[in-house]
């Protein structure tokens, strides 16, 4: 059997769709903030030298910035792709604080926290124990 000239003898599959992109967890970002509030230096600081560049490294999350009434807490709030949302009050921290708290709303997943201390011990993939699997050929015999 002959191949026609244009098809190539190497094997070629077909690119899916979704596969080269990423999808970020994390849709929008919501900075709440007061324009006096001496506690919320640090965030007016990220906000005038920050923000912007976040934006344009970011194009696939909404910035938003609003700005509050006096006496309103500093918040940042995460709008998350399946439903959820996290806020964080930014009051009284520097700007490298408010950055770390920001890129920590951009790794989050946006799933709920479950603790850790009750969870349970899945079963590995064989179903085998944690210890291994017992056997009278592995053991020493009794001897009396």
């Amino acid at each position: 059997m002959r191949l026609p000239a244009s098809s190539s003898t190497i094997p070629r599959s077909l690119p899916l769709p979704g596969y080269r992109s990423f999808l970020a967890p994390l849709r929008k970002l919501v900075v709440d903030y007061d324009p006096r509030a001496p506690a919320q230096a640090g965030l007016r600081a990220f906000l005038g030298r920050r923000v912007v560049e976040l934006a344009r490294e970011r194009p696939e999350v909404e910035v938003v910035v609003r700005k509050g009434r006096g006496g309103s807490a500093g918040l940042l709030r995460g709008h998350y792709v399946n439903g959820r949302d996290k806020v964080i009050c930014v009051n009284g921290l520097e700007m490298n604080q408010v950055e770390n708290k920001v890129a920590l709303l951009l790794n989050a997943s946006g799933a709920k926290l479950r603790p850790l201390k009750n969870a349970t011990l899945e079963a590995a993939p064989g179903n085998e124990s944690a210890r291994g699997i017992w056997s009278a050929l592995h053991a020493v015999p009794y001897r009396i």
